[in-house]
């Protein structure tokens, strides 16, 4: 039983629900409590279209990526017909975790490291050895398949029965992203970002979200590159929040040779906010995210990965280093967040304008676990540059 009373999810509820006008920071001890844990796991990661990867990491018959959501082991494995399914990655005999956690590939089957019992890559039950006179019907001994949608090849899973479809859920934001043609962002990339933070969950997506720390936390990294004064919000609402900003000139050849065909709206990256598990960083040659999921009440996998219209070379030191220096620099930050979480006496405070997402993350918390009223969209004046025909402000 929890050491918080009622009374912790009474003002989760009610500062979940406050527009940007009166938001404060959520109550410390949700970033900490289990039983908050646990119904966010129910309520959200059971039964929410959730961001896991991207079918362009998955390019190849066998390939897989097995993680675990909410407690519950799953894969997401391409298969010999080249469909894309998400698997239970529990033998259906005693419940041993089938492939390990992370990407890898298989030939044909998925072979239990216990007693062999093997199943297609579509989940279907192949057979085991030595049952005797026991007969193991096939059908009913089939590995557990679980709802499965892209937008734009990034795949989000569904573990319960949804109520609507991927699509619905993002209603109207591809409108504000045409110009950037994400059809042909046909190459995926992975670095091998992929971490324990000793953070909440929730502490690891707000940090990703908004723009308002880059100054100070990110001095030397993005700042250099995507300067907070140049933040601004563009259109959104509790089920997805589009941010953006300028973009400095990296000096890159590329980028200069490019430079005088691109419309003005390429100036500028998109920060693409859809909870609980994904934020993308959208410029004219790539999207790159970070996915968020939670281990427990006080721990969470950060996980980086992104898609491109050009090849990237897995072996560019320079990015690699860029990459892994604000990866640590947001790391160090949650975890240092997260040790202030315990107190009991300390209150968070007022929410600032450049942190209209996070009050819109926590609308989204707000709707999911107490069914609270959410504000209405909303479209900022920056978005007509995203909106006009020639990607300009003209």
């Amino acid at each position: 039983m929890s050491k918080y009373s009622s009374q912790l999810m009474t003002d989760y509820e009610q500062i979940a629900q406050s527009p940007i006008e009166e938001a404060y920071s959520l109550p410390f001890a949700v970033y900490k409590d289990k039983d908050t844990y646990d119904l966010e796991m129910e309520k959200i990661f059971k039964s929410e279209w959730v961001f896991i990867v991207s079918e362009q990491e998955l390019n190849q018959i066998g390939d897989y990526f097995a993680f675990t959501i909410a407690g519950e082991p799953i894969v997401i494995i391409r298969g010999q017909d080249g469909t894309v399914r998400a698997l239970s990655n529990l033998c259906r005999h005693r419940g041993t975790m089938l492939l390990d956690d992370g990407f890898g590939n298989i030939e044909k089957s998925i072979v239990c490291p216990y007693h062999a019992w093997t199943y297609s890559d579509d989940g279907a039950f192949k057979g085991a050895p030595f049952t005797g006179s026991v007969n193991v019907d096939k059908q009913s001994h089939c590995l557990l398949q679980f709802h499965l949608e892209s937008w734009h090849g990034m795949l989000f899973i569904h573990l319960g029965e949804p109520t609507s479809s991927l699509k619905n859920r993002l209603d109207g934001i591809d409108d504000y992203l045409r110009h950037f043609e994400l059809p042909k962002f046909n190459y995926g990339y992975r670095s091998d970002k992929s971490e324990q933070w000793d953070a909440n969950w929730k502490l690891a997506m707000e940090n990703a979200m908004e723009s308002y720390h880059l100054f100070k936390v990110h001095k030397a990294t993005l700042e250099t590159v995507t300067p907070t004064r140049q933040a601004f919000d563009i259109a959104g609402y509790s089920e997805w929040t589009l941010t953006g900003g300028a973009m400095k000139d990296t000096s890159s050849t590329l980028t200069k040779w490019f430079r005088g065909s691109y419309p003005k709206v390429f100036d500028n990256y998109v920060l693409i906010s859809i909870p609980p598990a994904f934020v993308g960083i959208l410029t004219s040659e790539s999207l790159s995210w970070v996915q968020v999921l939670p281990l427990d009440s006080e721990r969470c996998i950060v996980r980086s990965a992104g898609i491109s219209n050009v090849k990237v070379s897995a072996e560019d030191k320079a990015e690699k280093a860029f990459v892994d220096a604000f990866f640590a620099e947001d790391k160090e930050i949650c975890e240092r967040v997260q040790l202030g979480m315990g107190s009991t006496l300390a209150r968070g405070g007022k929410l600032v304008t450049m942190e209209k997402v996070v009050a819109d993350f926590h609308q989204f918390l707000g709707s999911r676990l107490f069914n609270t009223p959410v504000s209405e969209f909303y479209q900022a004046p920056k978005a007509q540059l995203f909106l006009s025909e020639s990607g300009s402000d003209e």
